[in-house]
């Protein structure tokens, strides 16, 4: 847990801070590019980079860039799909080779692609066909990453979430948890305020809700009572100015979250948040959970309602609404479809009696506040 004691000075020594078991090494750092560098020179000999192209214009990664072996993925026109990542399968399959090192860099987009790729490059199905849990799949090319941006906790889970032809959801595999994450916090300072508060917001809303959870380990509990008190700590602030200390609790926030995960189940704002998406494929993830919440007053009225308004308020943000992602009342049942099949989110927040309570009406007058938002 971040109790104060770690600062940017000394955060490439900060002890490990969480509890559940992760399958990931943790290498925090000050100079992030140069520390992915030095250390793929020492470990592997053929990298292959996915970074977003939101980096580009940013001079820190520039040697990144100018690699040959790269795919430079637009994380803001949406998060990874499945023929994404068959793409750049086939792009190293055909053309380029098979490295022993995929590399992401970038928000939670671009490190659920590289994740994605590495593992489909060992089986042989398109990837559409391996979203979902329990399937026996071969270890790809070792999965690093580096974080642009902190909250979302893909550095560390084994989970690549992706948006298919039919559904979003992700390849659930011990295998895509990548081997090596490179944290360097000062990374996230030419992001935008909007991606910044938005990815914190992912983190405050995982843990939250596994804090409320009925099924998950002890440890990852835990970890996302620690982890929703440095987010909220975070989310309580301006966010207009990039702030290093901040981005060092993000940081910290965000590894756990990731750590809280893995033993953890998310609840009922994500289970919404599931048809949103499905419904929009523009919509942002985070941003589709803090529509979720913002409906579900009456479900999380101790207090995830409430600190999500009042982290918007703070930092001069309106309400976001599905209307504005294009989201009306035709999509309401199928979005009630989607949600009503998240069966481990609603058995996770209600327990083993959820059906008791979750029914399509249930979830329908949901989608219905909503759409009239």
């Amino acid at each position: 847990m971040n109790d104060g004691m770690v600062s940017y000075e000394n955060f490439n020594n900060a002890r490990p801070w969480w509890r559940t078991h992760i399958f990931t090494e943790i290498v925090t750092c000050r100079d992030g590019v140069g520390d992915l560098r030095k250390l793929l020179r020492e470990r592997a000999s053929r990298p292959f980079f996915i970074i977003d192209e939101i980096l580009k214009p940013q001079r820190a990664f520039a040697p990144i860039f100018a690699c040959e072996g790269k795919y430079v993925f637009d994380a803001s026109y949406s998060e990874p799909r499945t023929r994404d990542v068959d793409r750049v399968v086939a792009l190293l399959k055909n053309e380029r080779g098979i490295p022993d090192a995929i590399v992401g860099v970038g928000g939670g987009a671009s490190m659920d692609l590289a994740k994605a790729v590495s593992i489909c490059l060992a089986n042989p199905r398109p990837s559409a066909e391996y979203q979902g849990y329990g399937m026996d799949m071969e270890r790809g090319p070792d999965i690093w990453v580096l974080p642009t941006l902190a909250g979302t906790g893909a550095e560390v889970t084994p989970i690549a979430v992706l948006r298919g032809p039919e559904k979003k959801l992700g390849i659930n595999n011990d295998n895509v948890a990548p081997k090596v994450a490179v944290i360097d916090p000062a990374l996230s300072a030419g992001a935008k305020k909007f991606n910044r508060f938005f990815s914190m917001m992912d983190c405050y809303f995982h843990h939250y809700e596994i804090t409320h959870s009925k099924t998950s380990a002890p440890d990852a509990v835990l970890d996302s009572r620690d982890g929703v008190e440095i987010a909220r700590s975070v989310l309580s602030q301006d966010l207009s100015e990039f702030d290093i200390d901040r981005a060092v609790d993000s940081a910290v926030a965000s590894v756990l979250g990731g750590s809280s995960s893995i033993g953890g189940r998310v609840g009922v704002s994500h289970a919404i948040s599931y048809g949103l998406s499905n419904a929009s494929p523009h919509l942002p993830h985070s941003v589709a959970v803090a529509i979720s919440m913002l409906a579900c007053g009456d479900i999380y009225s101790d207090g995830g309602f409430d600190d999500t308004v009042k982290f918007l308020e703070i930092n001069g943000l309106a309400r976001p609404t599905g209307r504005e992602y294009g989201i009306f009342e035709s999509h309401i049942p199928g979005m009630t479809r989607t949600a009503l099949g998240m069966e481990k989110l609603w058995l996770s927040h209600f327990g083993e009696n959820w059906r008791d309570t979750v029914d399509e009406k249930f979830i329908s007058d949901i989608y219905k506040r909503i759409v009239s938002a």
